[in-house]
């Protein structure tokens, strides 16, 4: 008797005798099934089914276990098999719709997709125990084939475990961007000025929005492709340089901006601490706490990256060292009028000028005494002292008056006058 012979034997001799009654199929898919593998074979579908839902369930302690989506899976896999058996291909239903159902509980719930692959296959064994028993009634042609029932059964197992696998895939996805987007509206609500719930917006980014957070920003020149992988590995030092509780977010313009969270003030890194590769570039803001503090590191960082990308060059900039020109700079033409009335002549772009104002900041940052200016800038004093007086003599008063307005021009001087060096010209 031919292999095809003997297991269109196996599949009209089945018939459920088991102590546990079947659950009655569907009617229009009994209908089906009955038209295809006839009568007994249905009836041993359903039992089949329950058999192995009964084995499972001394094994999984899951009040919320989606029975219901295992019954159904079970009777389309073991329709499946008859089918496979009897050389047919096409299913009864499609299975997508139990795939989905099963994939959402499972990643709802967080079940690890371990845990259902062995259920499945703990009801696997059940139905392979089952149709041997039907081969082995039928004598020596039964036994023979045997091996083909276990890898029918084997197979089409896998298949549908495979397609299950797929459909839990492709709903973590889902979930993840879902969860994505929910934590970018979080951050994108969280730094504008707008009120949000702070405790909602706690548990969804995962993070103690009552702590201490500092702010850094990395980007590159607009039009500079960068790659992944390098942006990571700052992203990996500056998390290593600051904690571990970090916050991603990343623009359609390519910035990535983060935050490290902590209990108390952290210490703020350098920026040649992250060792950042050209072209990128980064931003770093101040450490500060709550809500409030959440914002104001990401407008620091963002405001310290902005620079560096005006100002050229590599590295980045931190906002300690640039509150001042970051805060003037906002409206660049007004600055450099401002620089052109408080520095006068000292304002000019030339060589000489440069030098000049440079003696005159490094002379503020001595806290005005003479010896220590000198020293620094490697100066006679007497040198420094007629530099000083000619300085005075360009700013029309002395060097002693207005030096908060003389100071803040100096630097708004360096920042363009960098920033015009940077520019390509024309």
């Amino acid at each position: 008797m031919s292999t095809a012979a003997v297991m269109a034997k196996v599949i009209s001799s089945l018939d459920w005798k088991g102590d546990l009654g079947p659950a009655p199929l569907p009617a229009e898919e009994a209908e089906r099934l009955r038209f295809r593998i006839g009568e007994g074979a249905t009836q041993w579908v359903a039992g089949a089914v329950e058999q192995a839902l009964a084995a499972l369930k001394t094994h999984i302690d899951d009040s919320l276990a989606p029975w219901h989506i295992f019954r159904a899976f079970g009777r389309h896999v073991l329709t499946a098999v008859l089918l496979r058996l009897a050389g047919e291909d096409e299913l009864p239903a499609e299975k997508e719709a139990i795939d989905r159902v099963l994939a959402e509980d499972s990643v709802a719930r967080d079940i690890p997709l371990s845990v259902v692959t062995r259920a499945l296959r703990t009801a696997q064994r059940e139905w392979l125990s089952l149709l041997i028993d039907a081969a082995i009634a039928l004598g020596p042609d039964g036994i023979r084939v045997i091996p083909a029932l276990a890898t029918s059964l084997t197979e089409t197992m896998d298949a549908w475990i495979g397609a299950a696998t797929e459909a839990v895939a492709e709903e973590r996805r889902r979930v993840y961007l879902v969860e994505q987007v929910r934590v970018r509206s979080a951050i994108e609500s969280l730094v504008t000025p707008a009120p949000v719930d702070v405790e909602a917006a706690t548990r969804l980014l995962g993070v103690p929005l009552a702590a201490w957070h500092l702010g850094c920003a990395i980007g590159a020149a607009p039009g500079v492709a960068v790659e992944r992988r390098v942006l990571d590995g700052i992203v990996y030092v500056f998390g290593r340089e600051v904690g571990e509780r970090m916050l991603r977010y990343e623009t359609s313009a390519g910035t990535v901006h983060l935050w490290v969270t902590t209990d108390r003030r952290s210490r703020v890194p350098r920026v040649e601490d992250l060792r950042v590769p050209a072209p990128l570039l980064v931003g770093i803001g101040e450490p500060h706490p709550g809500v409030e503090g959440f914002r104001r590191t990401f407008l620091e960082a963002s405001d310290s990256l902005g620079l560096a990308a005006s100002l050229g060059g590599s590295g980045g900039v931190s906002y300690i060292d640039a509150a001042l020109a970051i805060l003037l700079s906002r409206d660049e033409e007004r600055a450099r009028w401002f620089v052109e009335h408080e520095l006068r002549g000292l304002a000019a772009d030339s060589s000489e000028m440069a030098d000049m104002r440079n003696t005159l900041r490094t002379f503020f940052d001595t806290r005005m005494r003479i010896a220590p200016a000198a020293e620094r800038l490697f100066l006679h004093r007497n040198t420094l002292i007629n530099r000083l007086e000619r300085i005075q003599s360009l700013l029309g008063h002395s060097v002693t008056q207005r030096t908060a307005e003389t100071q803040a021009a100096l630097v708004l001087a360096e920042l363009f006058a960098a920033r015009d060096y940077a520019r390509p010209s024309t």
